[in-house]
């Protein structure tokens, strides 16, 4: 299944609305242009835990932030830089400021998902 199927499956299910479903289009695009590969298991759960994230921020919904030695670790993985310029593109085209518990939450899943790599 490609990522824009996954997409339209949040979409259609009423999971996630337009706006959240176009970002999520977005990031998978500069994804992509990253050469990161979200066509398997690893990618449709990242995709499916980002749009979440942004549905939940929309509607003011509010999630535990991680522990800090987790964030710790994970400021260390290879692929803390990438995220971080992620986090930066989803806040400019969103115009939104994702909370830092939001953000360690994308940090955990995109560093998984990188770590495939």
């Amino acid at each position: 299944m490609k990522a824009s199927e996954r997409i339209e499956i949040l979409y259609s299910g009423g999971v996630i609305d337009e706006e959240v479903k176009d970002l999520t289009l977005k990031a998978v695009s500069w994804l992509e242009k990253k050469n990161i590969s979200l066509e398997d298991e690893r990618g449709h759960m990242f995709l499916t835990h980002f749009a979440m994230s942004l549905q939940r921020i929309k509607k003011g919904e509010q999630v535990a932030t991680l522990d800090s030695y987790i964030i710790d670790e994970l400021q260390n993985n290879r692929g803390y830089d990438l995220t971080q310029d992620f986090v930066r593109f989803i806040e400019k085209q969103g115009k939104i400021q994702l909370p830092e518990s939001e953000k360690g939450y994308i940090l955990l899943h995109l560093c998984n998902l990188l770590g495939k790599e």
